[in-house]
């Protein structure tokens, strides 16, 4: 199934999504922290732009997407480690959900992770993943708020390691 990010925009808007620039590297370099211990003796995080949340917890807000194409939800959602399928929601119109649905290891590979705990590859798990909406057309309050919480909530997780799952 092919699925058209640009649905719920003019054409003319669709085609310029299409060619703008999201991040300027030169004027913004992309750090790069070197880890301090061997991966094995990491705690790792996960961290989804697949707009996953539980099923208890406020959905990410697609209706005002809906209403307003340039924007999207800059909020997070933490899902606890070993959430159930039937616990875990989708909300994001920008990819097939059904997938999500179905088994949401493939936009939060936490299965693999447990796996690589269980054999020791890794030193552990944080007790919680964090998922964002990835489409972020204005990024700017994810940039400089959101980005900036999910950081320090990774810390407070005490994760030496974060694994990206884009959307």
């Amino acid at each position: 199934m092919t699925i058209n990010s640009f649905k719920f925009m003019s054409k003319t808007l669709a085609e310029g999504m299409k060619a703008w620039p999201y991040v300027d590297t030169k004027a913004e370099p992309i750090p790069w922290t070197p880890l301090k211990k061997q991966v094995r003796e990491c705690r790792l995080a996960l961290v989804s732009a697949g707009g996953l949340y539980h099923r208890d917890n406020t959905p990410f807000d697609m209706e005002r997407e809906r209403q307003d194409p340039l924007w999207g939800d800059p909020t997070f959602r933490e899902i606890p480690r070993g959430i159930r399928q039937d616990e875990i929601r989708t909300a994001h119109m920008h990819y097939e959900n059904a997938h999500a649905r179905q088994d949401y290891n493939c936009m939060l590979p936490a299965a693999i992770l447990e796996e690589l705990h269980a054999g020791s590859e890794i030193g552990g798990i944080t007790d919680h993943h964090l998922s964002f909406m990835g489409y972020q057309p204005k990024p700017g309050v994810f940039i400089r708020e959101t980005a900036p919480r999910m950081t320090d909530r990774l810390i407070e997780m005490g994760a030496d390691l974060v694994l990206l799952s884009p959307g």
